[in-house]
């Protein structure tokens, strides 16, 4: 279905030619008469697009600053005929992210308040009670790619290769851990930064032990951006975010004893994704620095401590 049908879809009131905003998927810009708006499919991944409207909307509400379908457009998501799912949020403006206390300290505070609001909505998301353990067979598919972009640009593979292999053998599965509704993607370039940053892009939702969800936001949040650097948070951004993060959520004993393995975890299903799945990445200075750190990451410095 093209981008036409989907905007004939919902009853937008005189709308202008859409804008893209996103390279890699349908994320469009469209202005009307009655306010700016972005288009863009959703329930791609893990739950559907109603579930996680329902979610954001229930966020809003608690006062958790997310995007939440627009309401004049409902139904808003609506399945289309092709079978896709599309919804309509309000367009938030905001300014380049790089990576200031400030701006590290407030997503943090940000992706805490996800984590302690847990509204009942979030139990219509699609859950995964424990992190994926990912299969020796996995990781190599995804490893090859990788080590040959490296192999490409002159970058040593031997730290990649033995960090995967270290990693491998003590994967093993972890039960038991606090579970929220998550974004699944909580990065840089799915918020918009300005007073108070706001999520943007959740269209990777399902509640998930949220633990998993900040390592996941640890190794990726310098991804994809332009304006981001590239590297992997330093020890110290690292602390001011989780810092924040633990002002709205205690974490339990069980979630410090289990880090350094739900890490682990994280970074051979998403890093080495990564790494193996950005061929776009590889080409961009700043985004293959950031690849190269990401691909050598020392995981032992980045503590999770308990708060005082």
């Amino acid at each position: 279905m093209d981008h036409e049908t989907a905007i004939a879809s919902f009853p937008f009131d005189s709308p202008d030619e859409p804008v893209s905003l996103y390279a890699y998927a349908p994320v469009l810009r469209v202005r009307d008469r009655k306010g700016d708006w972005v288009l863009k499919q959703t329930g791609l991944v893990h739950s559907t697009g109603t579930a996680i409207g329902e979610w954001l909307t229930a966020l809003q509400r608690l006062g958790v600053d997310v995007v939440a379908p627009a309401g004049h457009f409902a139904p808003n998501p609506r399945r289309l005929e092709d079978g896709k799912e599309w919804v309509v949020y309000p367009f938030i403006a905001g300014t380049d992210y790089r990576a200031t206390d400030i701006e590290i300290a407030s997503a943090g505070h940000l992706l805490g308040k996800m984590h302690a609001a847990d509204p009942l909505e979030a139990h219509l998301l699609v859950t995964h009670e424990k992190p994926v353990v990912r299969t020796a067979e996995w990781v190599e598919q995804h490893l090859i790619p990788a080590t040959a972009a490296m192999r490409d640009h002159g970058i040593d593979t031997s730290g990649l290769e033995a960090c995967t292999a270290a990693r491998m053998a003590h994967a093993a599965p972890v039960d038991g851990l606090p579970l929220a509704g998550c974004s699944f993607d909580f990065k840089a370039s799915n918020l918009v930064f300005g007073p108070k940053p706001t999520l943007v892009d959740p269209d990777h939702a399902a509640r998930m032990p949220r633990l998993y969800d900040l390592a996941v936001a640890l190794l990726l949040f310098h991804c994809d951006l332009p304006s981001a650097p590239g590297q992997v948070w330093t020890d110290r951004q690292w602390r001011i975010f989780v810092d924040a993060y633990q002002e709205q959520v205690t974490i339990t004993s069980a979630e410090i004893e289990h880090w350094g393995s739900v890490l682990t975890l994280a970074w051979l299903d998403q890093a080495v994704w990564l790494l193996g799945n950005w061929p776009e990445g590889w080409v961009v200075d700043k985004d293959r620095q950031y690849l190269a750190d990401l691909a050598n990451l020392d995981l032992g410095r980045f503590l999770l401590l308990a708060v005082p």
